[in-house]
């Protein structure tokens, strides 16, 4: 059996064009409430820093708020990010349903491991209907703190001698995947393109390459196993 463990952010959705939008209303609300003004990102700029752990993202734009300020300013901007993605606005990469609904059909587990939160996700899933296709949702929290703890905690919970594949376009799911051992599927379609990703072995190029890599992985698996 394989449990694929997909990032979110560029390689199963694109926020590109609405996540500077969704901040900047964040951003406008948290001032009008507080009279504390904000800087407003542009789509470039937040990007640079997208795959980090939402609260880690925040820290680096808004260095200055106090931890509490901070915790109000992402839910507010993840509320705004969320009602986009449920009003339509954002995307799917292109093939990603198609081909997750063959990877559920042909039998394999899929879970999503991103740094992204709770209602973010949910909304992702929910809108485009992929809920169906993953095991229950587990995002950071105060428990699990990273994205290699998320991995983990799937792994802790799959059958004996599972073999589980991170897939993603961050340097933060190839860290993921090495944190636990398991293997990685780097995606060059995501937002950093190869930057951070391109030395990785196995590289899809389309989501829609994803399948043969994963099969070309369990092939060398079994071999190994064979010799």
């Amino acid at each position: 059996m394989t449990t694929l463990a997909f990032d979110i952010d560029g390689t199963i959705f694109d926020c590109t064009h609405i996540v500077a939008k969704a901040f900047s209303h964040g951003a406008e609300v948290f001032s009008a409430q507080h009279g504390i003004p904000l800087v407003h990102y542009s789509s470039e700029e937040i990007m640079r820093v997208v795959g980090l752990p939402t609260d880690a993202i925040f820290k680096i734009l808004y260095p200055s708020l106090k931890d509490a300020q901070r915790r109000e300013l992402v839910q507010k901007s993840q509320q705004a990010l969320a009602e986009m993605v449920r009003n339509g606005e954002g995307a799917l990469i292109e093939g990603a349903k198609e081909t997750i609904e063959m990877l559920f059909n042909s039998g394999y587990r899929m879970c999503a491991a991103s740094n992204g939160t709770r209602e973010y996700i949910e909304a992702i899933l929910e809108t485009h209907g992929l809920s169906r296709f993953f095991l229950p949702l587990m995002v950071i929290d105060e428990k699990i703190k990273t994205k290699s703890d998320i991995v983990k905690y799937y792994m802790e919970r799959s059958p004996a001698g599972e073999l589980f594949i991170m897939i993603g376009d961050r340097k933060s799911d190839s860290d993921a995947a090495r944190d636990n051992g398991i293997f990685f599927i780097g995606c060059a379609f995501g937002h950093m393109g190869l930057l951070e990703i391109g030395h990785e072995k196995w590289i899809a190029h389309r989501f829609c390459d994803i399948p043969g890599l994963v099969r070309q992985i369990e092939q060398c698996m079994h071999t190994k196993h064979a010799q």
